[in-house]
């Protein structure tokens, strides 16, 4: 009995310790970037009251903040600061969710899932970025990429 007892015990532990690394995880994207979302606690609060969304954007391989990326969500942008931070407050509206996307050259840019903001005092969006390191194509002039476009479009 003593010894089912010691492995349920185990299986315990290793279930806890496993549920509480996932919390902690960044979440993955469409390519090499990642991305982290921690919500507040909820609060109940009125409509008039607003929601903090906060972050920073970093560098995946180096850990380095990046200055100047811009966020997006909807039509709205907002630049990080040297430090490679961000924040801004929106209202608090029932069923309001959004996502967000950080760019900045020569990075990959990093969109999030749709994100629920409905009765959070703060959320924190953390972006990992990774470098885009695919060739840039230079479309322009060169003897070999005029000819193969007029062949292109020659093609029936």
């Amino acid at each position: 009995m003593k010894k089912y007892n010691f492995i349920l015990f185990i299986t315990g532990l290793f279930i806890l310790i496993g549920c509480s690394s996932v919390v902690g995880r960044l979440l993955p994207t469409n390519n090499k970037g990642r991305y982290s979302v921690t919500l507040g606690e909820s609060e109940i609060k009125t409509e008039d009251e607003t929601v903090t969304v906060r972050g920073h954007v970093f560098d995946i391989k180096t850990g380095k903040a990046l200055s100047d990326a811009t966020l997006l969500t909807g039509c709205f942008k907002f630049q990080t600061t040297a430090n490679g931070e961000y924040s801004f407050r929106t209202r608090n509206l029932k069923g309001d969710a959004f996502f967000m996307m950080a760019v900045v050259y020569p990075y990959r840019a990093v969109e999030t899932d749709y994100v629920d903001i409905y009765n959070r005092k703060e959320i924190i969006i953390d972006f990992y970025l990774a470098l885009d390191e695919r060739p840039f194509l230079e479309c322009v002039g060169g003897g070999t990429l005029e000819r193969m476009q007029k062949e292109l479009n020659n093609l029936k």
